[in-house]
């Protein structure tokens, strides 16, 4: 799909009511963001430079970067905010290519690079694709098709390596007429072996109960314990943002934060939560969009045992702070929190570094300075490169 069509094209598929796409229509809100970006006159990444992955490093799914728009993975350095393209999913010379829809990177222990593509599984469009990455050259292995088997379906937003190396990705399907359905599925890398952690149209495993349209995971994480959080929304008719906490054995889950409940906190239920990671302290931070207009767009820290929610970050209504759209979130060793965003005036990319103590957010990575490499796109996710001895759950 060419850049100036992305948006147009799953919207008509979604309408029509043709095939499986049409589980996209009600699976499109964090991607409807992202898709705003491309009229603000944003550059393709540029062509992959050579880069290697090192224990620190910012990794970054772009889903309209690189050759074509079908999107890049980019390495950012720490320090200098510097951007390689580590992996150019429109360059066949690199591997299997990607459909323009990156949702996902997490990183094992080991350094092996996984990352999802909501449409790239065979044949082209029926559902998503498992990849994985080298570290050192960028080059692409197809590992799961998922447009094909007997569990398959979309690759949506949320990706995470467990301590046993096995792959925990957020899988969406649907059932006709416009009914989506959510589930956690773990991979095996060697052996590409899938199997349901959790079905969310299975209420023996618990909530949420889910509306007409069923219900959506927004992202995923790994708490130390090996425990899953999911972020859900419970059927657009009603928007009902909640974070659940999953058995990975059983694939029970236990509603850990109603995001609708006052008494909880801070609201938010419009476009639901597009980021989440586990700090060291066990504090779950969360990236929320859809809050009331005092804080629009924030980040929040959640309570892992109350599930209590208070605000750390503030974008502020209407952009006020200079930033729209915060878009994934990663937690680095040293405490500090980074999201992507869109400068307000332009729309072009950021990373931003969030103090995890101030909430106070720096400038890491900016796209309109040339000097720090080719421009992102449409940010659609986040990871830290571990270090040897980290075994991290989600970055």
């Amino acid at each position: 799909m060419n850049k100036p069509t992305i948006l147009a094209t799953l919207l008509s598929l979604c309408s029509s009511g043709s095939g499986r796409i049409c589980t996209i229509r009600f699976s499109c809100l964090r991607l409807l963001f992202c898709c705003l970006w491309l009229f603000g006159g944003l550059l393709l990444a540029g062509s992959p430079v050579h880069a290697e992955a090192q224990a620190g490093d910012i990794l970054v799914c772009d889903q309209r970067g690189g050759t074509n728009g079908l999107g890049a993975l980019f390495l950012v350095n720490p320090t200098t905010g510097q951007r390689t393209v580590l992996s150019d999913f429109g360059n066949p010379a690199q591997g299997s290519l990607g459909a323009g829809g990156l949702s996902g990177v997490a990183v094992r222990a080991d350094g092996r690079i996984f990352v999802t593509d909501i449409f790239a599984g065979e044949p082209l469009g029926a559902g998503g694709a498992l990849f994985e990455v080298d570290p050192d050259t960028g080059n692409r292995t197809l590992l799961s098709n998922f447009g094909q088997g007997a569990i398959n379906g979309y690759l949506y937003y949320g990706l995470a390596v467990d301590h046993k190396g096995r792959v925990i990705a957020d899988l969406q399907t649907f059932e006709p007429p416009l009914f989506t359905a959510a589930a956690v599925v773990r991979v095996d890398p060697d052996t590409d072996a899938p199997t349901v952690v959790t079905d969310l149209t299975n209420p023996g495993q618990g909530g949420p109960a889910g509306g007409d349209f069923g219900s959506l995971i927004n992202d995923l994480a790994l708490e130390r314990s090996g425990k899953i959080l999911i972020t859900t929304l419970a059927g657009v008719d009603n928007s009902t943002t909640a974070i659940y906490r999953v058995q990975p054995k059983t694939g029970k889950r236990k509603l850990l934060s109603d995001c609708t409940n006052a008494e909880q906190g801070v609201l938010c239920s419009l476009f639901g939560i597009d980021g989440i990671g586990v700090e060291e302290s066990r504090q779950i931070a969360v990236n929320a969009r859809g809050c009331p207009t005092a804080y629009a767009s924030c980040i929040m820290r959640i309570d892992p045992e109350t599930g209590r929610r208070t605000v750390l970050s503030n974008f502020g209504d209407n952009c006020a702070s200079g930033y729209c759209s915060p878009e994934g979130l990663a937690v680095e060793s040293s405490g500090a929190i980074v999201v992507s965003a869109a400068k307000s005036d332009n729309l072009a990319g950021v990373l931003l570094r969030v103090n995890p103590v101030t909430g106070g957010r720096t400038v890491l990575s900016d796209s309109d300075n040339p000097a720090q490499g080719p421009p992102f796109v449409v940010v659609s996710y986040i990871a830290i490169v571990p270090k040897d001895s980290d075994a991290e759950g989600h970055c």
